[in-house]
Parts: structure tokens; sequence; C-alpha cells
């Protein structure tokens, strides 16, 4: 019991999370070993179980919960669509543009001088592409 509460202590200053499923599998051997001590030996048998068990699905639920769909593109599609303006101009079809007070490289789909009003019309190259307005 005090090993797997340990263990589970242990976790928060280790990284990854693999001690804490050998601690919570300890856990779970000490409530059996309690409920039932004529197992004897059988008892490392469990534990050996358990361990794998919750090693193997706290690993599955770890997973899922971390690997969050990725947000990487949610801006470049909050972007399309909307308007901004030059403000300065690269080598071609490169400019700079401000939407919402925010700076951004951008590529010109056609001819664009700075002041005028933009509007964009997808991303390439993770570069927003962007059109007169």
């Amino acid at each position: 019991l005090v090993l797997g509460a340990v263990l589970i202590v242990a976790e928060i200053f280790v990284p990854g999370v693999f001690i804490l499923w050998v601690g919570i599998a300890a856990l779970a051997t000490a409530g059996v070993a309690v409920l039932f001590p004529s197992l004897g030996a059988w008892i490392l048998l469990f534990f050996a179980i358990v361990t794998v068990l919750t090693a193997f699905v706290g690993t599955k639920v770890y997973m899922m919960i971390t690997s969050a769909p990725s947000t990487l593109n949610e801006l470049a599609q909050q972007l399309v669509g909307k308007r901004g303006v030059c403000i300065a101009r690269l080598d071609a079809p490169e400019i700079r543009i401000r939407i919402d007070g925010v700076e951004w490289a951008a590529l010109a789909d056609g001819d664009i001088d700075i002041g005028d009003p933009v509007v964009v019309l997808r991303f390439q190259d993770a570069k927003p592409v962007v059109r007169s307005a």
C-alpha cells in the first residue's frame, strides 16, 4: 500500500507517466492482499497482470487525452475572407499586410500597391494569398 502511494507521488517528479500505472497496480494489489491474505505468492502474479493492464489501458487513455486535434490550421482558416491593407511591397509577389492590427508576410495575387485594401483568398506555403479588395 505504501509502495503504491510512493510510486504515485514519485510520478509528480519524474517525466512521463509510466510510474503512475505501476503505482495504481501496487495499490490494487495491496487491496486484494488485504481482502484475500491466503493468496501468498499468487499475489505477485496478480501484481504483474494488473501492472500490464494498467500500463496498457492507461497509455491508451493518456494518448487520447494528450493527442487533441491540431489547431495549427485554424488560424489560417479564420483569416480566409478577412480584409486588411498592404503596408509594404517586397520582392514580387511578396508583400506585407496588416489584418486586425497584426502584420503578415503575404503573397499578392495580382498588382497591389501600398495602402490598397486586400482580402485573404487562401494560404500557400504558410503565407496568406491576397488580392485587391
